[in-house]
C-alpha cells in the first residue's frame, strides 16, 4: 500500500483524540461526584425525616399521656417518660405557668435545668435554650403545666452528622450552630474547589415552632484529588505511548518495506537492532527496582510496578531469544566457559525470581541437589538465560498452579551418536501441571513460528521462539532438550547443560564475599546505564563509585583503588579493553577484577580472546550472573 505519511497531520490526530479521551473522562468524573453528593443530600433528607418522626412521636406520646388524665403526677409522669425515651440521653421537662420547673424525666438532670432560658416570640409562644441541647418546646392542655420541652444532647447530633464520611455538614438553628470535624479538615485551594458542591437545605417544623438549617458541602479530599489527576496523567502516558508505538509501527512498515526492496534482511540487522533495545531495557528493569526499593510506595502501585518488571523481564527474555535465533541460524552460538561458585550462580537465580512477582495463582519451587559441585566452569550468562527461558515459559503458558524445578549433575556420553567421551552436565528438570502440549505446539523445538490454532491457550500470543532457540543453543554447545507433555498432566522439559569441574575439589567452598568491603568502579557514558547499575550494586551494598568518561575513570581508579571495574566496551574516546590497559599500566600488581560490559558477547568482540582475565557480560547488566562471576581470578 503506497501512502504518505504525514508527520503534523499525525500529531494533530492524535492530540484531537487525547483531548476528547480526558475531556469525557473528566466529564464523567464530575458527573459521578455530582451525583454522590446528591445522594448523600437525599440521604441526610431521610436521616432528617425520620429524626421528626422520632421527635413527633415521642412529643405526641407525652402530651397523650396529659391528655389521659385529669392530672398527671410527678411520679407518673417521670416514670413514663423513662421508659418512653428507654437508652436515649434526651430528656423531658415540662414548665408552669409561672415559667418555673415543673416535670422533669430524670432528676439527674435537674442541675442543668438551671441553666434554662426562656423567651416569648413575636407571636406569643415560648422558646428555649439550654447549653448542649436542642430544644423543642409546644403547649400541652393541662393547665398546671402549659408548657413541655423535649431536648436532644449535641453529642448526639454530632455523633449522627459525623456518619458521613467526606461530608461537610453543618447544623443552624436559632438555639446553637455545630459543624461536623470534616468541615475542620477540608482544604480550602482553588484546585479543590474545583471538585466541591455545596447544598443549604431549610427545614421548618410550624406545629413546634421550630427550624433550622442543613448545610452539605462534598468535597473531594487530597487523595481523590491526586488519583483524579494520576488517572488523567496516565491517560495522556498511555494514549501518547499507543500513538508512539503506532507511529513505529508505521515507520517499521515503511522500514520492512524498504528492507524488504533491498533484500537486506540479515544476522547483522537483528543483532544492531537487539544491540540498540538493551539499554531501554536495562533502565526499565533498573528503575522498576529502585520504584519497588522506595519505602513510601503503596500497595497498589507496589502491584503495577511488580506487573512492570515481570513484563520487562519477559521482553529482556524476547530480545535475548531474537539474538540468539540470529546467531543459532549462522552457527555463531560458543560457549564462554568460566569457574563460577555453583550455589552461588543458582541462589541468583532463585533471588532473581524472588524479587520478581510471578504471575497470580502460580507458585515456583526450586530443589537444588546435594551432589553439587562447590565450583564448575560454565557459561553461566547461557545458563542463566536458559533456566529462565524456560521457568518463564512454564509460568507463563501452564495452565497449572505449581512451577517445579530440580537441579543437579550427571555424567554421561555426549548426545552426538559417535562420541564414546563422557561429560559433565547440569541437569535440569522443569516441570508444570497445567493441560499439556497439544502435537503441534511440540513443533516449536524445530519451527519458532508454529501456530495451533485449536490449541486451548490460543489467547496467550507466542510465535515460540524462546523454545526453539534454547533447544538450537544447547545442540550447539553439545547439550540436549528433552519435552515430555501428557495431555491434562503437564510438561517435563530436560535440559542438559555442558560443564566441567575437577573432582577432587568437591568438597571444597569458595569464601563468601562482603560486599560492603569491595570498591567497585563503574565506567559508563550512557547515564541511564550508569545510575541502573550503579542502583542495582548498591542494593547489594557495594562501595561504588561512578564515572562517564575514560578521563575521569583512571583519576577514579588512582583514587579509589577499585577492587572491581566495570567498563562499558563503548566509550568516547577509546574502548573498554584499552582503558582496561591502560588502568593495568597503572597498577600493574594490583588484584582489580575486570569487567566489560557490552551488548555483544565475548565472540562478537575484537582481540577477546587475549584477555582471559577480563570477565565479559552482556547488556542488561545482570546481577545475578555478575555475582557468580565475582571473586574468580
Amino acid at each position: 500500500m503506497n501512502y504518505k505519511f504525514n508527520i503534523h497531520s499525525y500529531i494533530c490526530v492524535c492530540v484531537l483524540f487525547t483531548t476528547v479521551l480526558v475531556t469525557l473522562f473528566v466529564s464523567h468524573s464530575l458527573e459521578e461526584f455530582k451525583r454522590n453528593h446528591d445522594k448523600k443530600v437525599v440521604t441526610l433528607m431521610a436521616f432528617s425525616q425520620e429524626k421528626h418522626l422520632q421527635h413527633k412521636l415521642i412529643i405526641n406520646a407525652v402530651k397523650s399521656f396529659f391528655k389521659s388524665s385529669v392530672r398527671v403526677k410527678k411520679n407518673e409522669f417521670s416514670i413514663f417518660t423513662r421508659e418512653l425515651l428507654g437508652a436515649r440521653e434526651a430528656l423531658i421537662f415540662t414548665l408552669t405557668p409561672e415559667m418555673t420547673l415543673g416535670y422533669i424525666s430524670d432528676e439527674k438532670f435537674a442541675p442543668k435545668l438551671e441553666q434554662l432560658k426562656t423567651i416569648l416570640d413575636e407571636h406569643g409562644k415560648l422558646r428555649g435554650t439550654l447549653d448542649n441541647y436542642e430544644l423543642i418546646g409546644v403547649n400541652i392542655s393541662a393547665p398546671h403545666m402549659p408548657y413541655l420541652f423535649y431536648g436532644t444532647p449535641i453529642k448526639r447530633l454530632l455523633f449522627n452528622i459525623n456518619k458521613l464520611n467526606d461530608t461537610c455538614l453543618q447544623y443552624s438553628s436559632s438555639q446553637l450552630s455545630v459543624k461536623n470535624q470534616n468541615c475542620m479538615m477540608q482544604s480550602t485551594s482553588m484546585i479543590s474547589g474545583l471538585f466541591s458542591y455545596n447544598t443549604k437545605l431549610k427545614i421548618s417544623l410550624p406545629e413546634y415552632n421550630f427550624d433550622y438549617t442543613l448545610s452539605i458541602g462534598s468535597r473531594a479530599s487530597p487523595s481523590m484529588i491526586i488519583e483524579f489527576f494520576c488517572v488523567i496523567l496516565s491517560l495522556i502516558f498511555i494514549c501518547s505511548l499507543i500513538f508512539v508505538l503506532l507511529y513505529f509501527k508505521l515507520e517499521n512498515k515503511r522500514l520492512f518495506q524498504r528492507i524488504t526492496r533491498e533484500n537486506k534482511l540479515n544476522v547483522a540487522m537483528v543483532s544492531s537492532i537487539n544491540h540498540e533495545i538493551r539499554t531501554p531495557i536495562n533502565a526499565l528493569l533498573g528503575y522498576s527496582q529502585m520504584l519497588r526499593d522506595m519505602p513510601q510506595i503503596s500497595d497498589e502501585h507496589s502491584v503495577l510496578i511488580d506487573k512492570m518488571q515481570w513484563s520487562a523481564n519477559l521482553l529482556y527474555s524476547v530480545a535475548e531469544n531474537t539474538l540468539n535465533y540470529s546467531k543459532s541460524t549462522a552457527g555463531a552460538l560458543v560457549l564462554d566457559s568460566t569457574p563460577v561458585n555453583t550455589l552461588q550462580c543458582i541462589g541468583n537465580i532463585q533471588d532473581y525470581y524472588n524479587k520478581l512477582s510471578i504471575p497470580a495463582g502460580k507458585t515456583l519451587d526450586f530443589h537444588v541437589s546435594e551432589t553439587l559441585p562447590a565450583v564448575i566452569s560454565v557459561d553461566s550468562a547461557k545458563l542463566f538465560q536458559v533456566i529462565t527461558n524456560m521457568i518463564n515459559n512454564a509460568l507463563k503458558y501452564s495452565t497449572g498452579k505449581a512451577v517445579r524445578c530440580h537441579i543437579d549433575i550427571c555424567q554421561r556420553a555426549g548426545f552426538n551418536e559417535e562420541s564414546i567421551i563422557r561429560g559433565y552436565y547440569i541437569r535440569i528438570l522443569i516441570q508444570d501441571s497445567g493441560l499439556g502440549m497439544s502435537t503441534l505446539t511440540k513443533e516449536l523445538l524445530i519451527n519458532p513460528f508454529t501456530v495451533d490454532a485449536k490449541s486451548k491457550l490460543k489467547h496467550v500470543s507466542s510465535i515460540g521462539l524462546g523454545l526453539y532457540t534454547c533447544n538450537q543453543l544447547l545442540a550447539q554447545i553439545g547439550g540436549k532438550l528433552r519435552l515430555h507433555s501428557v495431555k491434562n498432566e503437564g510438561t517435563k522439559i530436560m535440559l542438559h547443560f555442558p560443564c566441567q569441574f575437577d573432582p577432587s575439589r568437591l568438597s571444597q567452598r569458595l569464601n563468601p564475599i562482603h560486599y560492603r568491603e569491595m570498591h567497585i568502579l563503574i565506567v559508563d557514558d550512557n547515564s541511564f546505564n550508569l545510575e541502573v547499575c550503579n542502583a542495582m550494586l548498591a542494593e547489594k551494598q557495594f562501595n561504588t563509585v561512578c564515572v562517564n568518561n575514560s578521563k575521569m575513570a583512571l583519576t577514579q581508579f588512582v583514587n579509589a583503588e577499585p577492587d572491581v571495574v566495570i567498563v562499558d566496551y563503548q566509550l568516547d574516546e577509546m574502548n573498554g579493553l584499552e582503558l582496561i590497559a591502560k588502568m593495568k599500566c597503572i597498577q600493574a600488581n594490583a588484584q582489580t577484577q575486570y569487567f566489560i560490559l557490552s551488548a555483544n558477547n565475548k565472540n562478537e568482540i575484537v582481540d577477546s580472546a587475549c584477555h582471559p582475565d577480563i570477565y565479559f557480560m552482556q547488556k542488561p547488566f545482570n546481577t545475578a550472573i555478575f555475582l557468580s562471576c565475582l571473586g574468580k581470578k
